[in-house]
């Protein structure tokens, strides 16, 4: 799939339309002055004029994506027509033209001719065509797994919305939009890992990813920007309608019998089909969608549990903590050196139900003015396993999300240089999350070694986004200018049940049943957040040569702060509310930050003297964010009680915590930092692009950035060694939230690519990068510290830096059959060279190959609160042993992949002096194939057959290792990468599929 590079050079196009430019000129080279030019799409008739300037230049911006003839005529020259031009989402097109002096005009067939090297100013994007989306094998049917393959993403293994970020950014800086429209799951920005088609496959025409560097129409994050864009219909009725079958009796086993000795039941069956088509010729047109899912995955879960005998000793030892041994399930298998803690191996069983579907409707009511009307929804629930850490007990998540998003766009041409498009959207992303625990009590329990029995809690997240959308385009001679403003009104209500958690330092301290600290707050009734946001932008995209194009652009966001609609929200913050904390209910969130101003400044330049057969661009440019709209909520958790207990303070915390309520010390609250900065990045980059024979594009660049004030999060109010009281002895230990963390990302990416010429496609992408931060990569990613007073500490690797990724896809038309190099006979041939061509013919194969190294791997130790001065143990390390390799005698194995001999528990008051993230986890490779083959019915009509097989060669995928140095099973490797029946990581699964196309 997508592409080149990180880098994306200069653009005007929407981002979910596209656009042609370019020069004409007279035999001479000398440029022609007011040359007609018309491109019209071949699908709807719709066409657009206009006349090349003074200097011959030309552009013709807003076009829907598609296929379309280009015509340039002047007096006294040939006609000049390219046939079958793709214009694809977000990119501009330059074509420039030499007239001849002829009578008849040239038809030029663009598949030929068109440059697979690009020279206009956004060549560099990574996007979809249309060919790959039809082509490449889609794991689960989430088109959210073709994202992975951009240079620059990282995939931690699931291969949906949620596992996939971009030149190491945090996952909420990542935006999503429908046909130019926020397309988020709004509370945070990715879908549930479930929803694989909040957007139905088969309504995609195609789509763009953005990872650095875009310009200033651009980007209300500074993440990865996916644009996707829906299709239409046309003049010509056209649909389809098909069924994708799996079934474990194809499956393999997995690769290493350790994780599953048997081959889980699978069935899974997805389903649908499109129509398309006219209202009236030339004016109306409609599309329609629908796909659904059924799914039922059985799943080994592995744990670890008490043993028989040591349950027995801690029942006789604390009664009280009976019920939570009745929770725990049977071992199953001993773990070496331990006679307390067991395995468990059960079985379990995913269960996924999807229906989505998505109308559009298209009205040209003259040359002049357009518009489209668009609807979607989509139902998906799933009931499946509670993970904790990559292990399983028998608790179960039931969720279901409901995404809805509509638009209505209208397209004004003033005249061929003045453009105005205006939109109105609607975005929902709902979330209904219910656990239900073994436990079944409100208060989740942990304890070192053992698999956390999770609680039973409801919550409800529902996020509304209504957005307003205007862009005005004015083409003058070279330069085309841009203005737009954006005004998005984000609600979001959230609510849930009471809910707490009682952490057990040791298998010791929970034989006494010694809480080392325990949280809890109680029920919170659902509340609204409200906030309105505003961006605009004005951008100059200037030729100043055919040859050399300068983009200059200056962004202004400003992202505001929620407020609760019943004024019950309570901000909590020492440093602007005094000592009492509380702010008191309804006051304000903080102070928005309203300066918030991204320039951005980009060129491009294609050097005379190389013969336009090379490319260089480079950029420069800040990028605001606004991070998690969940990391913003943190008031409305404080209109009901919360504790914080520890044993530090609470010399006889026990379970069950809920007598322990409310005493001395034990009031926490959620500190939300008022004066809190907006995150931003400053991004560089340079990039080099060569043609190369046979339609081959290489492209070197270096890119950069550095993120300032990101997302943090940490602890206040912790107990002073010096006098063993806290600050404000009236709270306990208080979570905080601010901007104050920084990172750094430096790479180097070599992409090669083929556009879809001749029955060939080819994207081969490396990225060699460094991504460090300080316990946060951006937005919606953050971890806690080990030591609050010293956050530089945390400076490392970040969590999902991973130092090299290489990818590549292949779609490739077989030369055998008819009207193909092979085996392509007349309808008088033997009926034997027909037959061979009818079985041998029209096939196409399409393989995927991904590799990465490990992901980083932060070895903690479990403390008790009473054994640390603060009283605070989140996030601690151990000690590292001077000498001592991170590698175990005789290599990594999935029985030791980290040498626990590297590392000693803490002795003492202090902290550790491991660094943080110091060990790497397994890499990964895996390949993945597709084909396909063409059965001709009728004129107009085909059936398709495919074959998809997902981690062909059966690799073992292995997940990262259990990192609790004070555990018996530090260092083991206990499951796969992904545990779900999609994405990277399963055994090899097979997909078949029929469709109807007509």
């Amino acid at each position: 799939m997508p592409l080149a590079a990180l880098f994306t050079g200069t653009a005007h196009a929407q981002v979910d339309l596209a656009g042609l430019n370019g020069t004409v000129s007279d035999p001479s080279g000398s440029r022609v002055l007011a040359a007609h030019i018309t491109a019209t799409q071949t699908a709807t008739g719709l066409h657009r004029d206009t006349v090349s300037s003074a200097t011959g230049t030309y552009d013709i911006p807003n076009l829907p994506i598609g296929s379309y003839r280009l015509t340039i005529s002047a007096p006294g020259f040939q006609d000049h027509i390219y046939d079958n031009l793709q214009l694809t989402v977000g990119h501009t097109s330059t074509i420039d033209v030499r007239l001849g002096i002829a009578s008849a005009p040239q038809v030029v067939t663009v598949e030929d001719t068109q440059a697979d090297f690009d020279k206009s100013s956004d060549a560099l994007d990574a996007r979809t065509e249309p060919a790959q989306l039809k082509q490449l094998p889609l794991n689960g049917r989430n088109w959210s797994t073709l994202t992975a393959l951009v240079p620059g993403a990282v995939d931690t293994g699931g291969s949906n919305q949620r596992t996939i970020r971009f030149a190491g950014k945090g996952l909420d800086d990542n935006a999503v939009t429908l046909d130019g429209i926020d397309a988020t799951n709004v509370v945070n920005q990715a879908q549930q890992p479930f929803v694989r088609v909040a957007i139905p496959i088969d309504s995609i025409a195609e789509f763009q990813i953005d990872t650095m560097l875009f310009t200033a129409e651009k980007g209300v994050s500074p993440g990865g920007q996916i644009a996707v864009v829906t299709k239409t219909g046309s003049n010509q009725l056209h649909g389809s309608l098909f069924e994708y079958l799996r079934n474990d009796i194809f499956d393999a086993r997995q690769p290493d019998d350790t994780f599953d000795a048997s081959k889980p039941p699978f069935r899974l069956n997805q389903f649908g089909g499109s129509l398309g088509g006219p209202i009236v010729h030339d004016r109306s047109f409609y599309f329609f969608a629908y796909e659904g899912l059924r799914q039922t995955l059985g799943q080994t879960l592995p744990g670890f549990v008490p043993t028989d005998t040591f349950k027995a000793q801690v029942a006789a030892a604390s009664p009280a903590l009976v019920p939570v041994l009745n929770a725990y399930p049977k071992g199953t298998l001993p773990v070496t050196g331990s006679t307390q803690i067991a395995e468990f191996v059960g079985s379990g069983r995913q269960l996924d139900h999807e229906d989505s579907a998505i109308l559009r409707l298209d009205q040209h009511f003259s040359q002049r003015n357009s518009a489209f009307l668009r609807f979607s929804f989509d139902a998906a629930v799933s009931d499946a396993p509670l993970s904790e850490g990559g292990s399983y007990l028998n608790d179960r998540q039931q969720i279901s999300s409901r995404p809805v998003n509509g638009e209505l766009e209208f397209l004004h041409i003033f005249s061929p240089t003045l453009i105005n498009e205006t939109r109105f959207g609607f975005n929902r992303g709902n979330v209904y999350t219910t656990n239900q625990s073994a436990l079944n009590l409100a208060t989740a329990v942990a304890v070192s070694g053992f698999t956390t029995l999770a609680n039973n809690e409801y919550k409800v997240g529902v996020g509304n986004t209504f957005s307003y959308i205007d862009n005005l385009t004015l083409v003058h001679n070279t330069q085309t200018f841009k203005v737009g403003v954006e005004v998005r009104r984000i609600q979001l209500n959230q609510g849930n049940t009471a809910n707490g958690t009682a952490t057990f330092s040791s298998t010791a301290s929970f034989l006494a049943n010694s809480v080392s600290s325990a949280s809890y707050a109680n029920a919170l009734p659902t509340n609204g957040l409200r906030k309105t946001e505003v961006y605009s932008y004005a951008q100059d995209e200037w030729k100043l040569r055919p040859n050399l194009t300068f983009n200059l652009g200056v962004r202004y966001t400003f992202f505001n702060l929620f407020h609760e609609v019943f004024g019950k929200a309570v901000p909590f913050d020492f440093a602007t509310c005094g000592p009492q904390g509380f702010c008191g209910a309804g006051a304000s969130f903080g102070n928005p930050n309203t300066l918030d101003i991204d320039p951005r400044v980009s060129f491009t330049w294609s050097p005379l003297a190389l013969r336009n057969n090379t490319v260089l661009r480079g950029g420069f440019g800040l990028y605001h964010g606004d991070g998690q709209l969940d990391d913003q909520n943190l008031p409305t958790n404080n209109e009901v009680g919360q504790y914080s207990l520890s044993l530090k303070s609470t010399p006889a915390l026990a379970f069950p915590i809920t007598p322990f309520l409310n005493g001395p010390g034990t009031v926490s609250a959620r500190d939300d930092d008022r004066t809190r900065k907006d995150s931003y990045f400053t991004e560089w980059g340079l990039s080099v692009q060569q043609a190369l024979p046979s339609h081959f594009v290489n492209t070197l660049s270096y890119v950069g950035s550095k993120g300032t004030y990101l997302l943090t999060t940490s602890y206040v109010n912790l107990i002073d060694p010096a006098t063993g009281l806290r600050p404000y002895p009236a709270f306990g230990q208080i979570q905080w939230r601010g901007n104050i963390n920084n990172s750094s990302y430096q790479a180097l990416v070599d992409g090669l690519q083929r556009n879809f010429t001749h029955g060939l496609l080819v994207r081969a992408n490396y990225t060699w990068s460094h991504e460090i931060d300080q316990d946060a990569a951006g937005g919606g990613d953050s971890d806690y510290p080990q030591n609050p007073a010293c956050l530089p500490c945390e400076r490392a690797s970040g969590d999902f830096d991973v130092r090299q990724v290489f990818s590549a896809n292949v779609v490739y038309d077989l030369p055998f059959g008819p009207g193909r190099t092979y085996l392509s006979p007349s309808a008088s041939a033997p009926f034997g060279q027909r037959a061979a061509a009818a079985v041998l013919g029209n096939w196409t194969i399409s393989p995927i190959v991904t590799d990465r190294t490990g992901l980083p791997v932060n070895v903690t130790e479990d403390r008790s609160s009473s054994s640390v001065a603060t009283g605070y143990t989140t996030s601690q390390r151990p000690n590292i042993v001077p000498g001592v390799s991170l590698t175990p005698p005789g290599g990594h194995r999935i029985s030791g992949w980290i040498n626990p001999a590297a590392f000693t528990l803490v002795t003492g008051s202090g902290y550790g002096d491991a660094p943080r993230n110091i060990a790497r986890g397994p890499s990964l490779w895996q390949a993945d194939l597709a084909l396909s083959k063409i059965i001709p019915l009728k004129e107009l009509a085909q059936l398709e057959f495919r074959g998809e097989f997902f981690n062909l060669f059966n690799r073992a995928q292995y997940g990262l290792p259990l990192a609790d140095v004070s555990t018996s099973t530090f260092g083991q490797i206990i499951a796969t990468v992904n545990t779900g029946p999609v994405g990277t990581g399963t055994p090899r699964q097979v997909q078949f599929a029929l469709r109807l196309r007509f």
